[in-house]
């Protein structure tokens, strides 16, 4: 469970070497630590395979240091820059918006280097005395600061996954727990968990509850009982545990599942039938007998309803689908034929065009998209004019070798005043040109949405790139009318990208859902920097079904002439 420990560390070394002005290593660690901070296995176990060479980005030096953190507890490198350096960067990065550019620049200037510091320079308005930052850098970051300091810390479920991974392997080797799975918000696809709910079934509770307290990384044991408890890890996440009978299982799982505006809607039905549902089961009203709860299914048809998914128990009118026995059939991982959206080191990637592909064709996947970027919004080595004719002659010649489809394209920025810097004639020549907000990420949401539907109308877009700009935990969503923009991108045949990257899911499910209802249609991508983010699209499509998407609403679901189709049109 060390694989965000040792990805934290990455990250502030690479924080700490860009403050130093040190060229090309702070990409390498970044690289590695957004690879290691996903990976679907314990780091340790990597470690003891001998394969830490083979996560992307992890190369000879890097493995060096995750061996020695992992036998040592600590890297004797990192030590060493902390001395270097006397800015609290932890701190000062966990405020949305601030990274180690302008942490750097108000340390030279103003001598700023804990949240301390900072919030008195604001608080005597000494940024505005900057050059290029002013009062609505000060208020956005005052805003920063008071959204660390009320909203508890929440994990993305990206980062998340492994650990319930870990733990269900944990329990499941244990005969005497005759069922464990997850619930919570975690089950339901939530972007981001503030903590981890499971729920076991065993004759022997209180023998579970001690193997539970002796999970490896536990910092604290929170609460112990005979049936439930609470841990907390050593990264902060926070586990409870709770152990019912086997008759009890379904209606444990329905409780802790749904949210509780779900919860509160189907106990209200179930009263309307004469029942009482709670946690421990389905009870006739009057004579208190149990009549389900043993599985979730045979509540349901208890209460003359159609199974409802995880992903869907928000109380966004679910509950009345099912009476009907009208849910929709709801996208799965398989539906998908490819992948939109990726990146290779014509731009910012790890691997190149080839190895991308191969990489793609090991999934089974059917088709891919290259969408490198175009024009200059702050990343080494973009694409110009110039160098996209090379770009599209290297992915010419690979398309004869190929055994999957591969579609041409660009992500290219949508300007400040909503225009694209390439002509409508060289982005046509382009299968699938994606355009994406990356600067100035603060205008007035009249602004915005102005920017965001001139290019939709003025140029031959095929996809609108993560549409709300949202960087889970880091940065919040720009200011936009989304009706709005939907209407226009569904008037303008403009996809809505669903961005699989774990630190974005955008649009999520409740917006997918808002923009499914105005007619729009979607492009599933996983914005892959290296191979092992190509298949980062489950995570996806835990948004598409938080959304209520099925196969007909995405474009990655369709046969390949039907997609060919849609692009040209």
């Amino acid at each position: 469970m060390k694989n965000l420990e040792i990805a934290k560390i990455l990250y502030a070394m690479a924080d700490i070497l860009e403050l130093q002005e040190v060229q090309f290593k702070p990409r390498a660690y970044r690289n590695a630590a957004r690879a290691i901070e996903t990976l679907s296995e314990d780091i340790e176990e990597t470690y003891k395979k001998n394969k830490l060479q083979e996560i992307p980005g992890v190369g000879e030096s890097i493995a060096e240091k995750i061996e020695e953190y992992i036998k040592t507890g600590k890297i004797s490198a990192y030590e060493k820059l902390k001395k270097e350096v006397k800015i609290d960067l932890e701190s000062l990065e966990s405020i949305p918006g601030l990274g180690p550019k302008k942490i750097k620049i108000f340390y030279q200037k103003l001598n700023i280097k804990n949240i301390k510091d900072l919030e008195k320079a604001i608080e005597q308005h000494k940024l505005q005395k900057i050059s290029g930052f002013g009062e609505e850098t000060e208020e956005n970051l005052k805003r920063g600061i008071e959204l660390v300091k009320s909203h508890p810390k929440r994990f993305l479920y990206a980062h998340a996954l492994p650990i319930v991974n870990q733990i269900k392997s944990y329990f499941q080797k244990y005969s005497f727990i005759k069922k464990f799975e997850v619930a919570g918000s975690f089950r339901r696809g939530k972007e981001t968990v503030g903590d981890l709910d499971f729920i076991a079934v065993s004759d022997q509770p209180e023998k579970v509850m001690e193997l539970f307290i002796k999970i490896p990384d536990v910092k604290e044991v929170i609460a112990k009982g005979s049936t439930k408890s609470s841990i907390r890890l050593s990264n902060g996440l926070q586990i409870d545990l709770r152990v019912v009978k086997e008759e009890e299982f379904g209606s444990a799982l329905l409780y802790f599942i749904g949210n509780k505006e779900h919860n509160v809607e189907i106990r209200k039905l179930a009263l309307s039938k004469s029942y009482t549902l709670n946690e421990y089961g389905l009870f006739n009203l009057k004579t208190k007998k149990r009549i389900a709860g043993r599985t979730e299914q045979e509540i349901y048809d208890k209460l003359g309803l159609q199974y409802i998914e995880p992903e869907m128990r928000e109380n966004m009118g679910e509950l009345k689908l099912s009476q009907q026995h009208k849910l929709p059939n709801l996208v799965t991982d398989k539906d998908i034929k490819g992948v939109f959206h990726n990146h290779s080191q014509w731009s910012d990637g790890n691997n190149t065009l080839s190895e991308m592909i191969k990489k793609a064709e090991e999934l089974k996947l059917k088709f891919i998209s290259f969408n490198d970027h175009f024009s200059n919004i702050g990343i080494v080595n973009p694409l110009n004019e110039k160098r996209l004719i090379s770009y599209l002659k290297e992915i010419e010649k690979l398309k004869k070798k190929s055994r999957i489809k591969i579609f041409t394209g660009i992500e290219i920025d949508i300007q400040k005043d909503g225009t694209l810097a390439l002509s409508n004639n060289l982005l046509k020549k382009l299968d699938v040109v994606i355009a994406s907000v990356h600067t100035s990420f603060n205008l007035p949401e009249k602004e915005m949405t102005a920017r965001i539907c001139h290019a939709l109308e003025n140029y031959p877009i095929h996809i609108l790139g993560h549409p709300t700009g949202i960087v889970l935990n880091n940065r919040p969503a720009y200011e936009v009318n989304l009706e709005k923009v939907y209407e226009t991108a569904k008037k303008n045949n403009v996809f809505l990208e669903i961005n699989s990257l774990p630190s974005r899911m955008d649009l999520n499910g409740e917006k997918i859902k808002a923009a499914k209802e105005i007619g729009c249609k979607f492009a599933l991508s996983t914005d892959a920097h290296n191979t092992l983010e190509l298949g980062y699209f489950s995570f996806g499509i835990l948004c598409a079904r938080r959304g209520w998407l099925e196969k007909k609403d995405i474009l990655n679901c369709w046969n390949l002439d039907k997609i060919e189709k849609a692009l040209k049109k």
